[in-house]
């Protein structure tokens, strides 16, 4: 895989793979949960590639950081292939946690276990994207007004007052968002959304991950 290169999800599952047996190697299990479009691509149909994997390691970072180096070096992958950028969003500081399912264990052979990579639930990740600003990036914007907009089918939040509330229990602390009212610019944002949605016809994305409410129980 090179740099410029999209990462689908054979060629993420592959380095999964080689994370996986690597831990299992240094006798420990590694807990990692994806996001972005890199979940989309592992969780749906909704995405075929994703230019990174957003990750959060969920035990022994300083070992997974090792493991996670260590594979990058062997298999010439890019440096930021896998990056921790969604640390941000899941949750931001305050906020409630995200609702993590275990997604599928590592290597895929069955040789052992190294790697458990978790998901959260596609109202999470609505909430992360409309969450999502971009500044003067056009492209990533459009996408994931895409991705929300598929999303949306997914989960059935697809008015106004449904994504507010799902706003409020996802990100009750951030303020400008929408407590203690919805802000202007959240209000054109999730009124765009709806009214894309309403306007356009698509085919039901598939979820092939775990189901449940947004939050963590």
């Amino acid at each position: 895989m090179a740099g410029e290169k999209q990462l689908d999800r054979a060629a993420i599952e592959d380095a999964f793979d080689a994370i996986g047996n690597l831990a299992a190697e240094r006798g420990i299990i590694l807990d990692m949960a994806i996001y972005g479009g890199s979940c989309l691509v592992l969780a749906s149909d909704i995405r075929q590639s994703s230019e990174d994997v957003d990750a959060v390691y969920l035990n022994q970072q300083d070992k997974a950081r090792d493991v996670v180096e260590a594979v990058t070096r062997r298999r010439q992958l890019p440096p930021e292939w896998l990056n921790q950028a969604a640390k941000q969003f899941a949750p931001p500081r305050g906020n409630p946690a995200p609702n993590l399912l275990q997604f599928r264990d590592y290597p895929r052979d069955g040789s052992g276990i190294g790697l458990r990579i978790f998901t959260p639930t596609p109202e999470y990740l609505l909430a992360m994207k409309i969450l999502a600003n971009r500044a003067d990036d056009d492209e990533k914007n459009l996408t994931d007004s895409s991705d929300a907009l598929s999303l949306m089918a997914v989960t059935g939040i697809d008015t106004f007052d449904k994504i507010v509330d799902l706003m409020r229990q996802c990100y009750p602390n951030i303020p400008g968002i929408v407590a203690p009212l919805v802000s202007t610019r959240m209000k054109l944002k999730i009124q765009g959304l709806v009214d894309d949605y309403n306007a356009t016809s698509r085919e039901q994305p598939t979820w092939n991950a775990g189901r449940g409410g947004p939050l963590a129980p």
